[in-house]
Order: C-alpha cells, then structure tokens, then sequence
C-alpha cells in the first residue's frame, strides 16, 4: 500500500522560537505526537512528546523557558509520497525514528508514524 493512504495530515507547524509549552498545548488541543519546526518558511526538524519528556520535564527545566529549538531533533526525514508502507517502515528501523514526513515534488503533505501501521492490516 502507498503510504499517501496511510500517513496523517495536515501537518502542523511550529516556529523554532515558540516555547515548549506553547508545543505541548497544540499538541495535546490537537491530539498529535508531534509538530514540525519551522524557521521563517524552512522545515528545519521535528519536536515530539518524547523529546519533550527526555528533554525538558525529565532535566527539570521550565516547560515555559525552553524554546523549541533547544529541543527538537534534527534533520526533517522525509519520504516521497508514492513510497510503499513496507520500504517506508524497513527504512524508519534502520534509521531509529519513529515518524517520517511525507512529500510530494519536494512539499511536505503529510507524517507518517509508527502507529499508522497498524493501517496495514
């Protein structure tokens, strides 16, 4: 199956100098794992609930000091659109990752984690 079928969107974004807490307020408003970060109109990483977790409460800093480049991991991995869910999947184990950002002509359109394989089945 196409991973175009199975990835999420729309992705949401977030600048680079917004706080963590502002991070953890969309995502838990929106339900999601994840935002990508943006500087000025670049994608430039991802920040997730882990980063926030192992980065910010687990060192005890400030939810609202941290901004969320200090925390976000880096590069933006993406995959092509037309990729199949099983070559995107070998691909996010070998690389250690657990989300991946879809495009499509070089535009990210989508996320793909790994709780959609369960989409799969």
């Amino acid at each position: 199956m196409r991973i175009s079928n199975l990835m999420e969107k729309p992705v949401l974004r977030i600048d680079e100098d917004a706080t963590v807490q502002t991070a953890a307020e969309i995502m838990g408003k929106k339900h999601i794992g994840s935002l990508l970060v943006t500087k000025g109109k670049e994608d430039i990483g991802i920040i997730t609930e882990r980063d926030i977790l192992s980065k910010v409460i687990a060192e005890k800093q400030s939810l609202d000091e941290v901004k969320v480049k200090e925390v976000m991991s880096q590069p933006v991995i993406t995959f092509e659109k037309n990729i199949q869910g099983e070559t995107i999947i070998k691909s996010m184990h070998e690389k250690g990752i657990r989300r991946a950002f879809i495009t499509d002509e070089g535009k990210i359109v989508g996320i793909f984690s790994t709780s959609d394989i369960t989409k799969l089945a």
